[in-house]
């Protein structure tokens, strides 16, 4: 039983001890990310708006070449029917 009372309030002392310096290193990080020149604000702007202007022109053309295989795929497959819609009419006849 004392041991289990000695362990229990060993885990306390580390815990009380562990979590202030962790949110001390947490703020500590989240205060530093805040500072910076107008002129790297505006860097950081342009960057982000030319990445997502690389991203929508890969998915547009990710996009565009889809449709170009499905539109592919719609010939061949009317093909298909309209071969098949032969056969059937030349042995009805």
């Amino acid at each position: 039983m004392k041991k289990l009372l000695t362990v229990s309030i060993l885990v306390a002392f580390f815990l009380s001890v562990a979590f202030p310096l962790s949110w001390a290193v947490e703020s500590e990080a989240a205060a530093t990310g805040m500072t910076g020149t107008p002129d790297e604000y505006k860097d950081l702007e342009k960057t982000l708006k030319q990445d997502r202007i690389n991203s929508l022109e890969s998915r547009i053309s990710d996009l565009a070449q889809a449709n170009r295989f499905l539109a592919e795929r719609v010939n061949m497959l009317e093909r298909s029917v309209n071969d098949l819609k032969d056969k059937v009419d030349r042995s009805f006849r």
